[in-house]
């Protein structure tokens, strides 16, 4: 069995999450956290699960409240809610019969910023955090205004983002690996510079000159997804299996 699909309850509904399961179980597990406006099924966590399970990590992908499947509702706003949502995930992982050893976080642009204040909040034991693509300030994303709008106007209730808006009062994280491409259109790249600067070692940016926002380019994507697997795998989620260079 390489995945399956799993409900997780929460106060306000139930979130709909996938996990790619290694041949090997108990597992340590990583979490995946999608973008504001994306889902658990895009095509780049399906193939972070399919490359970390094969190097014995379990991954859990799911949709925050408002998004994909999941039925929970989006309240009070954005950034209350996703942290909401991400806990109620941790807690089910730190009780499921399968997950053993350390836990991550990986995240995608707001995915990454949510994984971020998650880990800082010490609710929950976070061995490591990647993110790609993510915001230090969402004041300085490329369209800010605009997205705040077309946000409240897809999600239920017309929810707006909260704060804190940085996260220049955040305590630092440990364990925190930045991927970000200089080319990324709504993103500024230096924001993963201040990331880096917030975070306490171990820690660790990347930025690759040609890759967009959402690492379109498959080798870009390939490359992301075998430094962020290297990064868990070299902080005691797993043996390195052969190929893994």
């Amino acid at each position: 069995m390489d995945s399956e699909a799993i409900s997780i309850a929460t106060s306000v509904g139930a979130l709909a999450a996938d996990v790619h399961f290694p041949e090997v179980l108990p597992a340590p597990v990583v979490v995946c956290c999608h973008g504001m406006l994306s889902s658990k099924d895009s095509m780049k966590y399906i193939s972070i699960g399919q490359a970390f399970r094969e190097a014995g990590i379990a991954v859990l992908r799911f949709d925050f409240s408002g998004c994909g499947e999941s039925e929970a509702s989006p309240q009070p706003n954005l950034i209350t809610s996703r942290i909401r949502d991400l806990q109620a995930v941790l807690e089910y992982v730190e009780s499921a019969h399968w997950a053993k050893g350390p836990t991550g976080l990986l995240g995608s642009s707001m995915g990454g910023y949510i994984a971020l204040l998650t880990a800082a909040s010490l609710e929950h034991e976070i061995r490591s955090v990647v993110c790609w693509a993510s915001p230090f300030d969402l004041t300085k994303i490329h369209g800010a205004r605009e997205i705040q709008e077309n946000h409240r106007q897809i999600l239920p209730g017309g929810v707006g983002i909260g704060l804190p808006l940085n996260l220049r009062s955040m305590a630092p994280v440990s364990g925190v690996l930045v991927i970000h491409g200089q080319e990324d259109e709504i993103v500024p790249w230096e924001d993963a510079l201040d990331i880096y600067r917030q975070a306490s070692e171990p820690r660790r940016v990347v930025v690759m000159r040609s890759a967009d926002h959402r690492f379109l380019d498959p080798d870009l994507r390939w490359m992301a997804t075998r430094l962020s697997l290297e990064w868990f795998l070299d902080h005691g989620f797993s043996s390195k299996p052969a190929g893994i260079a």
